[in-house]
């Protein structure tokens, strides 16, 4: 019985996404042939895969990517031989399911298989894989019991060696502590004069009639005439669930407006440190250092014990740049949560299209693994903190008033570890 989807695909340049949707499809339990290793030349082609396409194979996925097309016309190279046979099997309607990896031009594929309904991955691998696996269960492709050997399947294609074992092993969180001024202060402005208050050279946040800020009255009193003030301990905006400031003012959920108002500390400090904005599809701002010839240079990261790296990079096509964003938090204990983006940009300076951005994503950081992508976070928050001898960002949020995050995160120690594939040590990040 026919029962084995078979994913033809261009090798080596389209194995990650291949050993994806071969995974995701085996731990639903569909039978699966697809090569991911490594094909030498003048041996493109076999009797594995003429016996799977020919006695096996229910449904034939071609996984269109501009490097697909052309090797669909280069003749003698396995994506052309398994179009042809593919072609050749008449006994199934609907055999070939093309998929779209990238932005290729769908119109330049070989001649016979351009007209077929093509399913979208380009946009959303998700979405993707929602829409075939719902056609698989309308056209009713056999499943089986999932597979115990998925997880080997995926280590093995991404060569990835390292295997658990019983010893200490230490694991970096994204949490980077913060250490937050003493105190908190809630002002009443006289008159609340949004033209004034918008001047105030130090963050604040406004709740009803009254700005909370880390500043004293003193300073906040320079540019605003303040009828009242009242300093508060900032462990109680953290530990209270209602703060009463004084006879006409109560605080309802105090940790959430300390929350806003760091997070928004945080955001005015990467854009003074010379960072831009890229505002992604929900809306949500991440923070990246512009191109430069001074940014492009690598961080030197020896007082972190690491080696350098660089925050971003360029091709003849695009520059790409590391980003990050930002989520203050007060459990398990005051701390920002940095979470890493990438960001593309042609060569003058302008972002790429979303769907560029999208494919760029998957492509260019494939063989990124733990140590770069740790190694970069860590290089990123250095050069935030203007290599600062402390390894502190420290960010001044009134005269000698200091938060300050550091640069090295939280770490945990963990009984189970894994045997890397060399001998250099190597924390992982959580």
């Amino acid at each position: 019985m026919k029962d084995t989807i078979f994913i033809s695909h261009a090798n080596p340049a389209n194995n990650y996404f291949a050993a994806w949707l071969a995974s995701k499809l085996k731990l639903l339990g569909y039978k699966v042939w697809v090569d991911v290793h490594d094909i030498k030349p003048g041996n493109y082609f076999n009797k594995d895969f003429e016996k799977s396409l020919r006695e096996n194979a229910i449904r034939f996925i071609a996984v269109v990517s501009n490097d697909y097309i052309i090797k669909s016309k280069t003749d003698d190279t396995g994506v052309m031989n398994e179009i042809l046979l593919a072609r050749s099997i008449k006994d199934i309607n609907g055999f070939i399911i093309p998929v779209l990896y990238d932005n290729c031009d769908y119109s330049e594929f070989t001649v016979g298989l351009v007209g077929r309904q093509a399913i979208a991955f380009n946009k959303n691998w998700a979405d993707g894989l929602c829409e075939l696996v719902n056609y698989f269960e309308e056209i009713e492709i056999p499943k089986y019991p999932v597979e115990n050997n998925v997880v080997k399947f995926w280590h093995e294609s991404q060569k990835i060696k390292a295997e658990p074992i019983d010893k200490p092993e230490k694991y970096l969180t994204n949490w980077f502590p913060v250490n937050l001024p003493e105190f908190i202060y809630v002002h009443e402005p006289d008159v609340f004069i949004e033209d004034e208050i918008s001047v105030i050279p130090y963050a604040n946040i406004r709740e009803g009639n009254r700005i909370i800020t880390f500043s004293p009255g003193e300073n906040v009193g320079q540019h605003t005439i303040l009828k009242s003030t009242v300093k508060l301990p900032a462990n109680h905006f953290i530990n209270s669930t209602s703060l009463k400031v004084d006879s006409d003012f109560q605080l309802i959920d105090p940790n959430r407006k300390l929350v806003r108002l760091v997070n928004k500390i945080l955001r005015y400090h990467f854009i003074k440190a010379g960072m831009s904005i890229y505002e992604q599809s929900n809306r949500k701002e991440i923070f990246f250092f512009p191109f430069s010839e001074e940014n492009k240079k690598m961080v030197n990261l020896k007082q972190l014990g690491k080696t350098r790296r660089s925050v971003m990079g360029d091709t003849t096509e695009f520059r790409w740049h590391f980003a990050i964003s930002h989520s203050f938090s007060l459990f398990p204990s005051p701390c920002f949560k940095i979470f890493y983006h990438l960001v593309f940009t042609d060569t003058n300076g302008i972002f790429l299209k979303p769907d560029e951005q999208h494919e760029l994503r998957r492509k260019l950081p494939n063989d990124w693994f733990n140590r770069k992508w740790l190694e970069i976070l860590l290089a990123m928050m250095l050069k935030i903190s203007r290599f600062d001898v402390e390894n502190k960002i420290k960010i001044e949020v009134s005269d000698n008033i200091f938060i300050t995050v550091d640069v090295m995160p939280i770490d945990i120690i963990s009984s189970i570890g894994y045997n890397e594939p060399n001998d250099e040590p190597e924390v992982a990040i959580l």
